[in-house]
């Protein structure tokens, strides 16, 4: 216990230190954070209103088609339709997979920038274009898990407040939930581990690494969700005085706070793995 201890505080004090070194390091990846939920919030809007459009179009099309009077009826109007159907069906495929390949593309290159940075400021030697290609590739596996986990909450969420029909939403989100948690924990151990070992390995190691050394990296884990709790009661506590206060005194502290958190799961991984 006092070895995981050591280990955890070594780390966060290291993660300190190297930011007192390296002042501009928060600056910098905290810039590419912003400039990362910028970006992504410009284009997000364009993709969403196009989804929702068919989404609505569709609607009222399966709609009509069920408004007969009798069961030959509705057949009748939904094999008139079915061209129509089909064709905005595919079309909210073509927009949500658009959708989905640009959040990638957009959270590899913000974010693998963002981890690269942090390893740097340790004094590590990489390959920007190693490291980036390496983080691409681990994220093709996080990425499909995370879809999968969201086209589940989706649908159970569009059965229970679109289509009005019962469903088990409250399961599915508290699943969801978990699964995303246990994502999470895994994915970052693996941007850590990248810097030696390739994809498979990667991935590989970061089960294992992650379920051996579950009781020091879990702790590690609830440290900085307790501290991100706190800076989230300050910010509520700000916003009863002046919203324009909470936004101003939340840039300063969530984009470095996140650039911190980041030198701390890379320190205690790296600390970690000099045990084994």
């Amino acid at each position: 216990m006092q070895f995981k201890k050591n280990i955890l505080i070594k780390a966060f004090a290291d993660s300190l230190n190297a930011i007192r070194k390296n002042p501009f390091y928060l600056a910098i990846v905290s810039v590419i954070d912003i400039f990362f939920l910028f970006v992504f919030f410009v284009i997000y809007p364009f993709f969403f209103e196009n989804i929702m459009d068919r989404i609505i179009s569709l609607l009222m099309l399966t709609g009509k088609a069920f408004q007969g009077l009798t069961q030959t009826d509705v057949s009748l109007n939904i094999l008139s339709n079915q061209q129509q159907m089909n064709s905005l069906i595919i079309s909210i495929g073509f927009w949500i997979g658009g959708l989905a390949v640009l959040t990638y593309l957009l959270y590899c290159i913000f974010q693998g920038a963002s981890w690269f940075f942090a390893h740097k400021i340790f004094k590590e030697k990489l390959n920007y274009l190693e490291y980036i290609k390496r983080f691409f590739a681990v994220n093709t596996l996080w990425y499909i898990a995370f879809v999968i986990i969201v086209y589940f909450y989706a649908r159970a969420l569009i059965f229970t407040d679109v289509l009005k029909i019962s469903s088990n939403l409250e399961t599915v989100r508290i699943f969801s939930l978990i699964f995303l948690i246990i994502l999470i924990y895994f994915a970052f151990i693996s941007y850590v581990l990248i810097k030696k070992h390739g994809f498979i390995d990667s991935i590989k190691k970061s089960f294992s690494f992650g379920i051996k050394k579950f009781s020091t990296i879990a702790p590690m884990y609830l440290l900085l969700i307790l501290d991100f709790a706190l800076i989230d009661v300050l910010l509520r506590l700000l916003f009863m005085i002046n919203i324009t206060l909470m936004i101003v005194v939340g840039m300063i502290l969530i984009f470095p706070f996140i650039a911190y958190a980041r030198l701390v799961i890379i320190s205690v991984i790296e600390n970690l793995a000099k045990t084994k």
